[in-house]
């Protein structure tokens, strides 16, 4: 039986990066905007800015953008920005799972200590892949994302890769 429960409203960006949907969340002002114009800009798509409904169905969220902020993006630096106008037709969707959530932080470089193994963000009562990235780090939101990306997808495999090089050196 196919199960559709509308949820509420979340804040943040919701974004489809290799067809997976992205959520960056965080602060008001913490740059969840500024990271998806530089998606938008890497040919990813945007669904979401500032508020994304959420429909669970069965055991999938779904995000999708509210009528009034639909093709439209939000910068507190550049204004309202048409996503068509800017970056084609094809950088916008209506809506799209949520797979990953992205927090974005801003502690000073000597505070940071996040443990990025096996984080959950629970929405709804289904648990998400989360990363958090610290904004102070000078290194790329949008290269670190990407990374954090591919390790979803290979990570059982780098794992087994480093045990089975310690049972061999433990063998020898």
């Amino acid at each position: 039986m196919d199960t559709t429960i509308p949820q509420p409203n979340q804040h943040g960006v919701l974004v489809s990066i290799a067809n997976k949907g992205v959520l960056i969340i965080g602060e008001a002002g913490i740059g969840k905007s500024s990271l998806a114009i530089e998606l938008l800009y890497q040919g990813h798509q945007l669904i979401a800015d500032d508020s994304i409904e959420i429909t669970k169905i069965n055991q999938t969220l779904i995000g999708q953008c509210p009528p009034l902020l639909k093709e439209l993006l939000h910068s507190r630096e550049l204004g309202i920005i048409s996503i068509p106008r800017i970056f084609g037709n094809t950088a916008w969707q209506q809506q799209h799972s949520i797979d990953y959530v992205v927090m974005l932080k801003s502690v000073p470089p000597t505070e940071v200590n996040f443990s990025q193994s096996n984080q959950q963000y629970t929405i709804s009562n289904i648990q998400l892949p989360l990363l958090i990235l610290n904004t102070h780090n000078p290194a790329s939101l949008s290269h670190r994302l990407f990374c954090w990306l591919d390790m979803q997808t290979h990570q059982r495999q780098t794992e087994t890769e480093l045990i089975d090089r310690q049972q061999k050196i433990m063998a020898s």
